[in-house]
């Protein structure tokens, strides 16, 4: 029996992650499987699903290697090493598109051929902390973007309104007056208020983006109160 469930955990390191493949997680996994994840705990095959389903899309190159195998009985201990590029940003975390390695152990246990429990053992939080780390270069790079975008919404919205113009554009967003004066000086704008403002102003999301071309888009005209 414990050759038997060496070869069904090969299998599932195998062909449920290194070959993304579905048929084998009902075949090899109890629908009634506990996992005992460094996320917390799991109960049924829909949870895992949901769980591999954000690993996979964060590190769409994942790879796991089978360093160390020991079975008895209905039990095996899988050492492994995983690597993969951070390159989604399904777990929370804007990707950084680094090249990641980590080490752990996964303990299943196996009855009448299927997994019906399981434990992972590994520092998902030192990894969780190393890709939201950035580089000194990187968060330069993205306060400079930060604050050439304010700039160019604060041009835009004194071409239209002028100089004092600031608690109109407000109003017309339906914002806060201090919440805008925050966009203009460097705090993120949410995309949805973003997009109001495209449509409230004409302005070029290129222009904004880039500083490129024309600061309106074509046939966009300045917006007031009656229209266009």
């Amino acid at each position: 029996m414990s050759a038997q469930n060496r070869d069904l955990s090969r299998r599932w390191f195998q062909e449920v992650w290194n070959e993304r493949r579905d048929e084998p997680i009902t075949e090899l996994m109890s629908p009634d499987v506990v996992g005992h994840m460094e996320s917390g705990e799991t109960f049924g095959i829909e949870p895992f699903l949901r769980v591999r389903e954000q690993f996979l899309a964060a590190f769409p190159d994942l790879k796991f290697d089978m360093e160390g195998l020991l079975g008895e009985g209905d039990e095996v201990v899988v050492r492994w090493a995983a690597t993969g590029t951070h390159a989604g940003d399904a777990l929370g975390i804007e990707p950084c598109h680094r090249h990641v390695s980590v080490r752990g152990m996964t303990w299943q246990r196996f009855e009448k051929g299927v997994m019906v429990e399981a434990w992972d053992a590994w520092n998902q939080g030192a990894l969780l902390q190393h890709l939201s780390e950035v580089s000194d270069a990187e968060r330069d790079r993205r306060i400079r973007r930060r604050t050439e975008l304010s700039e160019r919404i604060r041009e835009i919205r004194e071409e239209l309104l002028g100089p004092s113009g600031g608690p109109e554009m407000a109003r017309r967003l339906g914002l806060p007056v201090r919440t805008w004066y925050n966009y203009e000086t460097g705090v993120t704008m949410p995309a949805e208020v973003l997009l109001d403002f495209l449509a409230e102003t004409g302005a070029s999301p290129r222009w904004l983006r880039d500083g490129e071309g024309p600061r309106f888009a074509e046939g966009a005209g300045i917006r007031t109160e009656g229209g266009r």
